[in-house]
């Protein structure tokens, strides 16, 4: 993830990453304010979701830079 004042640039291997975790494509993101509202709306741990899934999602939800 490359950062620059307000804009970020998610890699191809990130978006991937985290297109198969949620089955949401962050392709759209580019500043932090879409990526606090991506991050918001599609890593909330669902109660389908397996625990390791879960665990993985607080981890990105509390590291990313939002």
């Amino acid at each position: 993830m490359l950062l620059h004042d307000k804009q970020v640039r998610l890699t191809a291997r990130e978006r991937d990453i985290l297109f198969r975790l949620t089955g949401s494509d962050p392709s759209y993101v580019t500043t932090r304010s879409q990526l606090k509202t991506w991050v918001d709306r599609h890593l909330q741990a669902l109660p389908q979701d397996a625990e390791d899934i879960q665990q993985i999602k607080a981890v990105l939800r509390r590291h990313l830079p939002v």
